[in-house]
């Protein structure tokens, strides 16, 4: 009897041993150089560390998080994160210079309000290992941005949702293949809307070009777009480039202390009547189930929201920002 048991248990140790072998003979198969890194860096247990904010963001180096299908999976585009938001001066009465897109009558807005933002992308198509005009690969990406304002304390008016921003994109990501300086160009095309019928309905559509360059423990990104014309009767705000601007810089800092500190700055670039944002955000990792950083965020000028776009305010949030999943 014990022999017998003896010899089942050789068996089954066997057989783990046999299924925990590695597969490196599908990493051999991979058609270039960084997909079989990739492979066998996975096969290994490498966890990639020392990568930088922009090469994994961007997955510039090419050892992303595929499943076994090489089906992409969903990955944190810009921050999520929940806050407390109180404002210095509440919009009660947005309006738009287009007819019938400005509220006759003021609403019982409060100064404070829950925000929340989620934004995810996912890699649907590349080009590997291209070498032309300077870059060494592209990357086409879909992204989704919700950014939302619930007026959570104002239950004399049904804590509403004050407002929520939808932001869906198509990202091209041309990779230089540099460990430090100038990383990537990303062109886009996104579509911005808040999904409100009249009067509140503000809406519209850009190109970008964004370029990055990132040094050891910080990174700089700077975008300017182009907004794709509409009729002039069905725009529900011409003039939003005027206030929420033309052109962006954001920088970001992340010594080894692990806080984080972002300056975002928007600007309309006009000579006549400057305009523009200013958002700083810094955050700490804190105890909660490991999953979260403490944030704190100024913001001061115009276009804290589409409907804010054209309201001058500055505001304060406090709360957690999600980490990377």
């Amino acid at each position: 009897m014990k022999r017998r048991m003896l010899l089942l248990w050789l068996t089954c140790a066997a057989c783990s041993a046999q299924a925990a072998k590695p597969d490196w003979k599908s990493c051999a198969e991979k058609p270039n150089d960084t997909e079989r890194l990739a492979c066998y860096d996975t096969l290994t247990g490498q966890h990639y560390a020392d990568r930088s904010a922009l090469t994994r963001a961007w997955d510039l180096d090419g050892r992303g998080n595929p499943d076994r299908d090489g089906i992409r999976r969903l990955e944190p585009y810009r921050a999520n994160r929940l806050m407390l938001h109180h404002t210095s001066r509440i919009n009660t009465q947005p309006a738009s210079p287009t007819p019938g897109h400005s509220a006759a009558t003021p609403y019982a807005y409060g100064p404070n309000e829950l925000k929340f933002q989620f934004s995810a992308k996912s890699e649907i198509g590349n080009f590997r290992e291209i070498n032309a005009l300077g870059f060494t690969d592209f990357r086409l990406w879909a992204g989704f941005t919700q950014q939302s304002y619930w007026q959570m304390f104002n239950s004399a008016n049904s804590s509403a949702f004050r407002e929520t921003n939808y932001e869906p994109e198509l990202i091209g990501t041309f990779g230089t293949g540099r460990a430090r300086g100038w990383k990537l160009i990303n062109l886009g095309l996104v579509h911005q809307s808040n999904g409100r019928s009249l009067p509140l309905s503000r809406s519209w559509n850009r190109v970008y070009l964004q370029s990055g360059w990132e040094w050891s423990h910080s990174y700089l990104l700077a975008r300017g777009w182009w907004r794709i014309p509409e009729a002039t009767a069905s725009d529900d705000n011409p003039d939003i480039q005027k206030f929420l601007g033309r052109a962006e810089l954001e920088a970001h800092w992340a010594p080894d202390t692990d806080d984080e500190v972002t300056l975002l700055v928007r600007s309309n670039l006009s000579t006549a009547r400057l305009r523009g944002f200013a958002q700083l955000d810094w955050s700490t990792p804190v105890h909660l189930l490991h999953l979260a950083r403490l944030s704190l965020q100024l913001t001061s000028g115009y276009g804290n929201s589409l409907v804010d776009y054209n309201h001058k305010q500055t505001t304060f949030g406090f709360g957690l920002t999600f980490k990377d999943w």
